[in-house]
């Protein structure tokens, strides 16, 4: 072999050593390692799944205003976020309870504050409390309320 055959391969081992090494460089100070990536991970607990519960079915009547006579019809559906299965079995029993409550509470709106975002708003909020409530003060329910989300899932208006 000629000495340029000689010099252009230790060129090459040379070119590779150093190629090789700054890869072993990047491996060990620069990439994340998959163990600190599994101990990242362990720390963060993984995230509970969603179930609901749900009052449907509601049909009310309302007036338009306040003191007219109910002339209109409120159809009301309701579903309640919790991540707690146990919640769910003790939101059966005591659903009769619940849904009368959420009654009483339709039978004080109007047609017409219904059509208020403010009202609605109130009335997620009312629907949660008293479903917590309820758990809460019938069912001694610990951790105490359970539910944590309501979600209006049909609100029809009709006249």
């Amino acid at each position: 072999m000629a000495l340029g055959g000689i010099l252009k391969t230790g060129g090459i081992v040379v070119a590779a050593a150093a190629l090789g090494a700054g890869g072993m460089y990047a491996a060990q100070y620069v990439l994340p390692h998959p163990a600190l990536n599994a101990a990242a991970a362990a720390v963060k607990p993984a995230p509970k799944p969603i179930m609901f519960a749900d009052i449907s079915d509601i049909m009310v009547s309302i007036p338009p205003t306040t003191g007219a006579p109910a002339t209109a019809y409120l159809q009301f559906a309701v579903q309640f976020a919790t991540t707690d299965p146990n919640a769910l079995i003790v939101f059966a029993q005591l659903q009769p309870i619940i849904k009368a409550d959420i009654i009483n509470l339709l039978m004080n709106e109007t047609s017409g504050s219904l059509q208020d975002p403010q009202t609605r708003a109130d009335l997620i909020k009312n629907c949660l409390d008293i479903s917590n409530d309820v758990l809460d003060q019938k069912a001694n329910y610990t951790p105490a309320s359970p539910f944590s989300a309501a979600y209006i899932t049909n609100l029809v208006v009709q006249d």
